[in-house]
């Protein structure tokens, strides 16, 4: 059993080159890419689609995501990614105007903005609010908010099943672009199959190639310390659930 376990783990590890303890995938052997904290940065940046998820489904996401990304390749916008969270700090008023008529249009706007409604009552100065026509206002619920951390910690895993199909969104978005292209015989090509993930070998392999690949698109993000949506998502978020020190205390 083990020696099949870990022929299969060569199999799909294969033409992964070994660089000290990590494996770096076909996609990043030929690029200088620098590695992110997924947990710190990343994840706060992409986190909005797994509550897209969460509120409306995997297939909403995907249409959400293509339509968003058609929308911006019309406009020649491709200085960013439009996948991260951070991006939309960058649109200008008549965009997101134009953007929000588009997915108005298309039917795709009103489930948006009510799957997204509690995570901006969470986050009001989020840079997702721009696809809103007014700001939410109500008050936080606790349900909502107990639902979201419990998301966020298995969000936190990024080989998660959760993690990596919230990465796919960006990938996606980046081959619907034109931004992304890959060569055949990558494990990238086979980008639908990450569906299936982690239930088969193949998706396996892709899935780890769109980990790798989402660390390079992220390189695009600013540096941590100067990411204002990432040190405003952290702040507000121990705003909303407060460290307790009480058990160092009675110690």
């Amino acid at each position: 059993m083990k020696k099949d376990r870990e022929k299969k783990s060569g199999k799909v590890l294969g033409s992964y080159q070994r660089v000290g303890t990590k494996f770096v995938p076909p996609l990043l052997q030929t690029l200088k890419v620098d590695y992110i904290s997924w947990t710190s940065q990343t994840m706060p940046e992409l986190v909005w689609w797994d509550v897209l998820v969460d509120k409306g489904s995997h297939r909403f996401a995907a249409a959400a995501a293509e339509e968003i990304a058609k929308y911006f390749r019309e406009k020649g916008a491709q200085d960013h990614w439009w996948a991260f969270v951070s991006d939309y700090s960058h649109i200008s008023d008549e965009n997101a105007s134009e953007l929000r008529a588009h997915l108005s249009e298309i039917s795709v706007l009103p489930q948006m903005v009510a799957s997204l409604s509690d995570f901006v009552y969470l986050y009001p100065s989020c840079p997702i609010s721009k696809l809103f026509d007014s700001p939410p206002t109500r008050l936080i619920d606790p349900n909502y908010l107990l639902r979201f951390e419990t998301r966020l910690e298995e969000l936190e895993d990024k080989r998660s099943r959760s993690g990596v199909l919230v990465q796919a969104q960006a990938i996606y978005m980046a081959f619907i672009s034109g931004r992304l292209h890959v060569k055949a015989d990558l494990a990238l090509a086979d980008f639908p199959e990450v569906e299936n993930y982690p239930s088969t070998e193949k998706s396996i392999e892709v899935g780890a190639s769109v980990c790798a690949a989402v660390n390079m698109l992220a390189s695009e993000l600013p540096k941590y310390p100067d990411d204002s949506w990432v040190q405003y998502f952290w702040r507000r978020s121990l705003e909303l659930h407060p460290l307790d020190f009480g058990h160092l205390e009675r110690k």
